[in-house]
């Protein structure tokens, strides 16, 4: 009997974390672009007993996707989730780079693994807590989550105009969102559940690297309600649970796993102020 296919594209932490939470019992298949990462994690994962093979792929490229298909095609295996972490941050890229491999090859990969999916099977898709600090016009919104993939990128440049690689970054994450939202129908229509998880500020080395660099990603940490990071393993945590039958009826939906930063962000001097109000009456 063929082990049912986990893929998990993107090994960083994340990635790792949750590679180990659904590859039990399963044959995985690890993409990223980094051929170290891959040999890495790879071997961290045979020695605990995983089925690993690896593709060394840019997801920013249209004809990367081509070669995954084909790999799957030859394991002739069912696949049973697709985990997609795989992205660019603004401290490694351009703007267009960042549409191109966050925006354009999220929703390429999400249209070709679709036919792949048996009955029952899970996408997730890995977006940001950092969508909510971006305003998208509901006419761009909607050509991001329905226009055809390979307009996308010329869309979001279009519209956003700054040439700045976190605003893009924060685009193309809403757009993810999005897009999973719409493309979920579709999904639904093979029996295949398609959800978004929008994390907030996790110890990854681009989450470690971002604290370091830019002081406002510092403060959210500082300020976050469970006085906390968050963990890989929070996110891998929200991924098994996503996967299993306890979330069956579970689609079309982005989840924020964040610590309770945006709810601060967004409520905390008007709770401190009706506290306050409350304490003098």
């Amino acid at each position: 009997m063929l082990k049912e296919l986990v893929i998990v594209t993107g090994l960083g932490a994340m990635g790792l974390a949750c590679a180990r939470r659904l590859g039990n019992g399963r044959q995985l298949l690890l993409v990223d672009h980094d051929q170290t990462r891959l040999d890495q994690a790879r071997r961290l994962l045979q020695e605990d007993g995983f089925a690993v093979d690896c593709l060394c792929l840019d997801l920013g490229e249209p004809q990367s996707i081509q070669r995954l298909l084909t790999n799957i095609e030859q394991k002739q295996a069912p696949l049973r989730y697709l985990l997609h972490t795989a992205a660019v941050s603004p401290t490694m890229a351009s703007s267009s780079r960042i549409y191109q491999v966050n925006l354009e090859g999220t929703a390429r990969l999400l249209e070709a693994m679709l036919p792949c999916m048996v009955p029952g099977a899970v996408g997730i898709v890995i977006a940001s807590m950092g969508a909510q600090f971006v305003q998208v016009p509901t006419e761009v919104e909607l050509q991001l989550a329905v226009e055809s993939v390979d307009g996308l990128t010329t869309t979001a440049m279009a519209w956003d105009q700054s040439g700045d690689a976190n605003r893009a970054y924060l685009v193309a994450k809403r757009g993810n969102q999005i897009r999973v939202e719409a493309q979920s129908l579709r999904w639904a229509k093979r029996g295949v559940r398609l959800v978004s998880i929008s994390p907030g500020v996790i110890s990854t080395a681009q989450g470690r690297q971002e604290i370091r660099e830019q002081p406002e990603v510092a403060r959210l940490v500082q300020q976050n309600p469970l006085h906390r990071i968050g963990t890989p393993d929070d996110i891998a945590n929200a991924v098994e649970w996503l996967t299993g039958p306890a979330a069956s009826y579970i689609t079309g939906v982005d989840l924020r796993i964040d610590g309770g930063t945006i709810a601060a962000l967004r409520w905390q001097e008007a709770v401190s102020v009706l506290g306050s109000s409350n304490k003098n009456n």
